[in-house]
C-alpha cells in the first residue's frame, strides 16, 4: 500500500471517530441532579399557619451557590423572594422573603451546583393558611428555559476536554516508552503534535468555565463569557479544577515546544517534567467528579481508571500515528514499537477492569440500578463497547504483535493490523463520548431506593386494627395506604365517614401535618400527597369518624430514610 493510500485510509478511519463520537453525544442528552436535596423549609407540600420568613434547601452534599438562584412565585406568577442566595452552611441555600405571604400556594424553583461540579436544578410548592389556586407550569417554565445551544456546548466542551486531556497523558507515556527509539524527524512531529493538543486542553478548560456558568444559570452562551459570570465560576471548586488544568496544559504545551527540538540528553529532565504534567492532568477529573464526593476509594479508583484509560486510549493514538508519519520506516518501528506498546495495554487493561468495576460498584451499589438508571444504561453501554476493545486487543496480542515483532508480518496483516488500530480507536473515542455524558449523570445509587415500603399496624382496641404501607419511605412526598381489619371473626371492617392521617417528627418540632383520606376500595383509604421533608422518626397519628359521634384514634412510628 502507498502512503498516499495509507494516509486517505487513515483519514477514513480519524473522521469515521468523529461521526461515531458526535453521534454517541447526539443519542445520549445530558442528565443533572446528583446532590439530593433532603429537605426544605417550609416542607415540600407543606402548610403552614404563618408566612415564614426565607425559604431554605437541605442537601446530602455541600452545594455551590456561585450564578445559582432560589425563587420563589406566588400564584399569580410573581416573585415574592428578595432575590438574594445565602449559604447557612456548605449543605444548605435560603433566600429571604420580600414581604409577609397572604394564605394561598406558592412555588419554589431553584438552581445550584452540585457537590460534583454538575448543574442541578428541582421546584417544590408549599401552602401558607391553606392550599390555594396552584401557579401552574411556573417551575417547568422557569426550569426548562435553558438553551439547548448551551447544553451542547457544555457536554461537547467536556467530551473534548476528556480527549484531549487523553491524548495528552497517553501520548507523553508513547514518546517516552513505546516510541523512544522513533527518529529524531518522527520524535519532532509528534511532539509538535503533542504541543497542538496540548494547546486544544488549554482552549477548552478555560472554556469549561463560561459553558459552566451557563449551565448553572440556565442562560445562553452570550452571557456567559461576561467577566461576572467567569469570575464567580472561578471562584467553585469546579472553576479552580479547570485553571489547574488549564496551567498544567499550558505547560506542557512549553515543554512540548521544547522537546520538538531537543535532542539527546537535554531531553531527558523535559520529559521527567512533561510526565509529572501528564500524571497532574490525570488527576484533575477525579476531584471534579462524582469521585470526588464518593470517599478515599472511589477517588483512588478514578484516578487509576483514567491513567488506565490516557495510557490505553492516547498511547495507542500515538503509536498510529507515529506509524502513520515514520512512512517507509513505518514496519521497521513498528517491530520495536508495538510489541513495547502491548505491555503498556496490558497493564492498563488490567488496571481499567479492576478500577473500573471498583468505581462501577461505589456509584450503582444495586443490580437494579444498571437497568432503572440513566447512569446504570450509561455504564451498560460503555461496558459494551469495551467489550470488542479486549477481543481485538487480545486478538492482536496473541497474533499480530508476535509477527510484527519478529518481522515476518504479510502486507495484509500489517494492513489488517492498521485496520484493527483504527477501529479501535473509533470504539475508544466513541467511549469517551458516552463518559463525558455518564458524568453528566446521577450515580445510580442517588436514584435507586434500595429499601422497600415501610409498614405498620395501628391498634384501635380488641375489635379494629388497620395495616399501615408508607411508599416509598424516603423524603418527598409519599402515599400512606391504611386497610382496616376487623378485630372480630367474621366480621367486616366498618367504613368511615372520615379518615385524617396526621404527621409529626417530635425530634424536630414539625408537625403535626393533616392530610385527609380518600376511599380506597373496601374498608381502604389513602392519602397521596403526604410529605416528609426531613429523615427521622415520624409519628402518624390516624383518626377514624364513624356516624356523628364515634371516633377511633390510634398511633405508629414510621421511619422516614433518604433516597
Amino acid at each position: 500500500m502507498s502512503s498516499r493510500s495509507h494516509r486517505r485510509h487513515a483519514g477514513r478511519l480519524w473522521t469515521g471517530a468523529l461521526v461515531a463520537a458526535i453521534a454517541a453525544l447526539v443519542a445520549v442528552p445530558a442528565a443533572s441532579a446528583h446532590s439530593v436535596l433532603i429537605a426544605t423549609e417550609p416542607g415540600t407540600g407543606a402548610v403552614v399557619e404563618t408566612s415564614p420568613s426565607q425559604v431554605l434547601l437541605r442537601f446530602d452534599e455541600p452545594v455551590e451557590a456561585a450564578l445559582g438562584s432560589v425563587r420563589v412565585f406566588n400564584a399569580n406568577g410573581e416573585r415574592v423572594d428578595d432575590d438574594e442566595v445565602q449559604k447557612p452552611s456548605p449543605e444548605e441555600v435560603a433566600t429571604g422573603l420580600d414581604r409577609d405571604l397572604a394564605d394561598g400556594t406558592y412555588t419554589v424553583a431553584w438552581r445550584l451546583i452540585s457537590a460534583d461540579s454538575d448543574p442541578i436544578s428541582g421546584a417544590f410548592v408549599f401552602h401558607v393558611g391553606a392550599p390555594g389556586a396552584e401557579p401552574g407550569g411556573i417551575g417547568a417554565e422557569v426550569l426548562g428555559s435553558t438553551p439547548a445551544l448551551t447544553n451542547v456546548a457544555y457536554t461537547a466542551g467536556r467530551f473534548f476536554e476528556f480527549i484531549f486531556l487523553l491524548l495528552c497523558a497517553g501520548g507523553i507515556a508513547s514518546l517516552i516508552y513505546a516510541l523512544r527509539s522513533a527518529d529524531a524527524r518522527l520524535h519532532r512531529r509528534l511532539y509538535g503534535l503533542l504541543a497542538w493538543f496540548a494547546g486544544a486542553l488549554f482552549v477548552f478548560a478555560l472554556l469549561g468555565l463560561p459553558f459552566q456558568g451557563a449551565a448553572a444559570a440556565g442562560s445562553g452562551l452570550g452571557e456567559a463569557f461576561s467577566w461576572d459570570v467567569v469570575s464567580s465560576v472561578a471562584d467553585t471548586r469546579y472553576g479552580k479544577v479547570e485553571l489547574v488544568r488549564a496551567g498544567l496544559a499550558l505547560a506542557l504545551l512549553g515543554l512540548a515546544l521544547f522537546l520538538r527540538g531537543a535532542t539527546g540528553r537535554s531531553r531527558e529532565p523535559a520529559q521527567v517534567g512533561a510526565a509529572l504534567l501528564a500524571a497532574g492532568l490525570v488527576l484533575t477529573p477525579s476531584f471534579g467528579g462524582h469521585a470526588s464526593v464518593s470517599g478515599n476509594l472511589a477517588l483512588v479508583a478514578d484516578m487509576a481508571h483514567v491513567l488506565a484509560a490516557a495510557a490505553w486510549v492516547g498511547g495507542l493514538a500515538f503509536v498510529v500515528l507515529g506509524l502513520a508519519f515514520a512512512l517507509e520506516e513505518r514496519w521497521p518501528l513498528a517491530t520495536r514499537s508495538v510489541p513495547r506498546f502491548s505491555m503498556m495495554a496490558v497493564v492498563s487493561v488490567g488496571l481499567l477492569i479492576v478500577a473500573g468495576t471498583t468505581n462501577g460498584y461505589l456509584q450503582v451499589r444495586s443490580w437494579s440500578g444498571l437497568w432503572e438508571t440513566r447512569y446504570g444504561l450509561l455504564l451498560l453501554a460503555k461496558i459494551a463497547l469495551i467489550l470488542p476493545l479486549l477481543g481485538l486487543g487480545a486478538y492482536n496480542n496473541r497474533y499480530a504483535v508476535p509477527r510484527l515483532r519478529a518481522g515476518v508480518a504479510q502486507p495484509r496483516e500489517r494492513r489488517r493490523f492498521l485496520q484493527a488500530a483504527g477501529v479501535e480507536i473509533a470504539i475508544m473515542v466513541t467511549i469517551v463520548a458516552v463518559t463525558a455524558v455518564l458524568v453528566n449523570s446521577a450515580p445510580a445509587k442517588d436514584v435507586v431506593m434500595e429499601h422497600g415500603d415501610v409498614t405498620a399496624e395501628v391498634d384501635f382496641g380488641k375489635e379494629l386494627k388497620a395495616h399501615v404501607r408508607v411508599e416509598p419511605g424516603t423524603i418527598g412526598i409519599n402515599e400512606i395506604h391504611l386497610m382496616f381489619e376487623s378485630g372480630v371473626e367474621e366480621t367486616e371492617a366498618p367504613e368511615f365517614e372520615e379518615v385524617v392521617v396526621s404527621a409529626s417528627l417530635p425530634s424536630q418540632e414539625i408537625g403535626p401535618l393533616r392530610y385527609e383520606a380518600e376511599t380506597e376500595g373496601h374498608a381502604g383509604y389513602v392519602v397521596t400527597d403526604a410529605s416528609f421533608g426531613l429523615v427521622g422518626e415520624w409519628q402518624l397519628r390516624i383518626e377514624a369518624r364513624r356516624g356523628e359521634f364515634e371516633l377511633l384514634t390510634g398511633t405508629t412510628t414510621i421511619p422516614i430514610d433518604k433516597r
